[in-house]
């Protein structure tokens, strides 16, 4: 991997135009997103809906960093840690899909397979291969204040104001008042307590040990590559 990822750096044209492309497929999948919300029969409820997800804001934080990146903010020490958020977010809006949610879809049309398999496979290539400044394992923490925030607004916020709006939009879409089916504790045969087990005993450990190997991976990677120059 690091031979490769060495001979990627060292191509010019790939350093200018593969972000160019990463960028246009993520301009691409947001567009879909608001088009689906405002064409449909309810633009409103429809577009509040889509800017909750979790799917539109990775997607829209991965856009968002590989635009400063082309714009020449790779360098400032804030830089390295909003695009590990990016991939963290963005890996993670890919796996649960595909693992949590697709048992719950009849099929995965290409708007989908934009937000959650392809601009996750893009933009994790951009990070490894262009990316050149990273964070250290000690601040892996500050990878899951994001996935931590969304997850407190989702009962604090989103549910209490706009579950009824979820519910109306999406009246045939299980658990759609939790955003998704996996935070609904009504999904849960032992209710909140299989909430909990599930979210805070496997879950939340589980993204815990993504981000720290997904650090490492980083971490080795940079290091074989310094080694080799």
């Amino acid at each position: 991997m690091s031979n490769w990822t060495r001979v990627l750096r060292d191509r010019d044209k790939f350093i200018k135009w593969f972000p160019i492309l990463v960028l246009s497929w993520g301009l691409l999948g947001i567009l879909q997103l608001l088009g689906r919300a405002l064409l449909g029969d309810t633009p409103g409820p429809s577009l509040l809906i889509t800017s909750i997800y979790f799917t539109t804001q990775s997607n829209t934080l991965i856009t968002l960093v590989v635009a400063l990146f082309l714009l020449g903010y790779s360098e400032k020490n804030w830089f390295k840690y909003i695009a590990f958020i990016g991939l963290l977010n963005i890996l993670i809006t890919g796996i649960i899909f595909h693992i949590l949610l697709t048992p719950y879809m009849g099929s995965v049309s290409f708007m989908n397979h934009v937000l959650h398999t392809i601009n996750p496979i893009l933009y994790s290539i951009f990070y490894f291969v262009i990316i050149t400044n990273y964070i250290q394992l000690k601040k892996f923490w500050v990878s899951l204040v994001y996935p931590l925030i969304y997850l407190s607004l989702v009962y604090m916020v989103i549910e209490p104001l706009f579950g009824d709006i979820f519910d109306f939009v999406m009246p045939d879409y299980e658990g759609a008042r939790y955003v998704y089916p996996f935070l609904d504790p009504r999904l849960y045969s032992t209710g909140v307590r299989g909430l909990l087990v599930f979210n805070l005993g496997i879950l939340a450990p589980l993204i815990c040990a993504f981000a720290v190997l997904l650090i490492l991976l980083k971490l080795k990677l940079e290091k074989k590559i310094q080694e080799m120059t």
